[in-house]
């Protein structure tokens, strides 16, 4: 029976995409950035989250580091937009940093489900990202109170699906896998990073691909955890 259930952060509880869409409209304005570039605010958008998935597949895999990820995910927008290096925001990076993790929108039901689940079990979050960035989110957006522990990836050194973050998860809730359930989005550093370090997982995701595992079930809404717990 598990008592200790661990939720990812980012698409799971905290609405990544929407927070990150009303940061990038909101830098956007403040430098101008129309008359750097011929291209709307959304396609703004566009270009920037492709090119910054792609870096953290790269940071995930240490082929760059941190601060390289920070930097290269504007530089490398504006120049995908032919924006000449000596015309690019310089602290465009650091002002994103600033801004992103203080807004507040959630995954719908998850401020519901945290409440209703706080009542039987022990909550924990698990999250790959930066930790001054993620404390930050879970302070702005008032999730912290739900949880007992939070184990960042950039404070262990490895990043999910290492086994390394699930075994730092567990000492730091003070479970053990028979009473430890883990709540994620991602298929590969979520899910399959849990199963393979043991757990059993709920894989929360609206997608057509398919996983099937004995230790899985796959959730659309995360009020649906109410018929499991």
């Amino acid at each position: 029976m598990s008592n200790h259930l661990f939720f990812d952060l980012d698409h799971t509880l905290w609405d990544f995409e929407a927070n990150a869409e009303e940061t990038l409209k909101e830098l956007y304005e403040l430098y101008q950035v129309q008359f750097l570039a011929p291209v709307s605010s959304s396609e703004f958008i566009r270009i920037y989250s492709k090119i910054n998935h792609d870096l953290w597949k790269l940071y995930r895999n240490h082929q760059i580091t941190k601060p390289e990820l920070r930097v290269k995910r504007f530089e490398d927008t504006f120049k995908a937009m032919g924006v000449e290096s000596k015309y690019i925001p310089k602290d465009i990076g650091e002002k994103y940093v600033d801004i992103c993790p203080t807004k507040t929108a959630l995954i719908p039901g998850a401020r519901e489900i945290l409440e209703y689940l706080q009542e039987d079990y022990q909550l924990h979050i698990i999250t790959n990202g930066f930790e001054e960035s993620q404390n930050k989110k879970l302070k702005h957006s008032d999730l912290e109170r739900y949880f007992k522990s939070i184990t960042i990836s950039e404070h262990v050194g490895k990043q999910k699906p290492h086994p390394l973050v699930f075994e730092t998860a567990l000492k730091n809730a003070q479970s053990n896998l028979n009473h430890s359930t883990y709540i994620g989005d991602n298929l590969e550093a979520d899910v399959k990073g849990a199963i393979n370090s043991g757990w059993k997982a709920f894989w929360f995701s609206n997608s057509d691909e398919h996983f099937k595992h004995i230790n899985c079930i796959k959730i659309k809404n995360l009020r649906e955890l109410k018929e499991h717990f």
